[in-house]
Parts: C-alpha cells; structure tokens; sequence
C-alpha cells in the first residue's frame, strides 16, 4: 500500500520531497502506533488513527513531529483511502430528522485537493493545520489553517454560495472556538459565485469573509 500511496501523492501533484516526507511521517507514527499504518485499510480505523494525533488527540505530540508534517501525513493517507471508497456523507431533514444522502460532487473534491496544494499560495503566512473535512462535533470542516495564534475555516463550494452557508461556517467556527479557546478563530467562505444574500450575512461579522476562486486550464505534451 504503501507504493500506491506514493503513486496517489504524486498524482496529486506533491514534490517528491514532500512525498518522502509524508512517508516518513508515517512511519514515524507506525511506530508509535504499533502497527505498519500503511496495512491498515479500512476507513473507520484510518479516521479514528487521524483523531489520535491530531490536534485536539491524546497523542497530539507524536502527531507534532517534523514541524506537524506526520500529522499531514496521516491526514493525506485517510484521503487516500477514502479515495479508494468514497461514500457520502448522510445529511438530515430538520423538519423530519430522516436522512438525506446526496452523491459526492467529485468537482468540490477536486476543488479541496487543489485548495490544499496551494494554501501557502492563497493564504499567505498560514500552514494546513488539518487536511481536508476535519471532523469535529459530528461535522465536517473543509480545511482548517493556522497562522501563529490564529485559526482559520475555510468552507469550499463548488457552485453558487447562498446566505445558509454563513450559519453553517458560523457553526463550525463556534466548534473550534470551543475546543481551541486559546486561539483567535475566523471564517472564509470560497466558492464560484457568491449570493447577494451571502454578502448582506457577512457585512454583520468581523469573522467572515467570502472569497470567489477562478480556475486556470493549462496542458502540456506528452
């Protein structure tokens, strides 16, 4: 697996030096763990190994080695494996409580991965704290940067953002205020447009702010 694995972080357009790294930290937490990570393929059991060394884990330090890189790692294996078997995430009727299960948008993937190679590009002096969906209260959040006491959310969507997304991005921002009360949190909120409606919710905060991305075709030989 553990090919396959460089395979997919190449493919993913990672350097080979941030390949190696990636695998070192992996193995650095193999160690630790007890048990070679890169045999260990089913998702719930990635996932649960990714909350052990994250931030809020009971072995955040381990997960701290190499300037955070082998908590990085963990969290591009748990991608890669979801790649392998992505299933969708369950939503709920408020009005009902019964759940509405929507197809992923490969699209808005495509969109977290290319976000996530490009963070020192697009958000200056900020570092990918976690990787993409970080999970916290049940919920998932898209990205999560840091940039010295500072915490950013980052919310993607790939289509038109509309005002219940300010709620949404609110919610999670309250989560991780929660759990990190120590540090400053704020919200960014990405799409391909931005309703009018978006725009009046995020002219009340000093904590939200909306971002339109543009996508850039090129080609090369073969």
């Amino acid at each position: 697996m553990k090919d396959k694995f460089k395979e997919y972080l190449t493919t993913e357009g990672y350097k080979p030096t941030s390949v190696n790294g990636y695998i070192s930290g992996l193995n650095h937490l193999s160690k630790d763990y007890g048990k070679d990570i890169f045999n260990i393929t089913d998702l719930d059991t990635v996932q649960k190994i990714r909350q052990l060394y994250d931030l809020g884990g009971l072995k955040r330090k381990i997960g701290d080695y190499g300037n955070g890189s082998a908590r990085n790692a963990i969290v591009q294996y748990n991608n890669f494996i979801e790649d392998k078997d992505i299933r969708p995430e369950p939503e709920y009727d408020s009005d009902s409580g019964s759940v509405i299960v929507s197809p992923p948008n490969p699209y808005e993937r495509y969109l977290h991965k290319t976000m996530e190679s490009q963070v020192s590009e697009l958000f200056p002096g900020y570092v990918l704290l976690i990787g993409s969906e970080y999970s916290i209260e049940g919920v998932r959040l898209d990205l999560l940067l840091q940039k010295e006491n500072e915490l950013l959310v980052i919310e993607l969507k790939a289509g038109t953002a509309t005002y219940g997304v300010f709620g949404q991005i609110s919610m999670y921002m309250g989560y991780i205020k929660e759990k990190f009360p120590e540090n400053d949190v704020y919200g960014v909120i990405v799409a391909s447009e931005i309703h009018k409606g978006l725009k009046a919710a995020c002219s009340t905060s000093n904590f939200v702010t909306c971002k339109k991305y543009n996508m850039k075709l090129s080609i090369e030989n073969v």
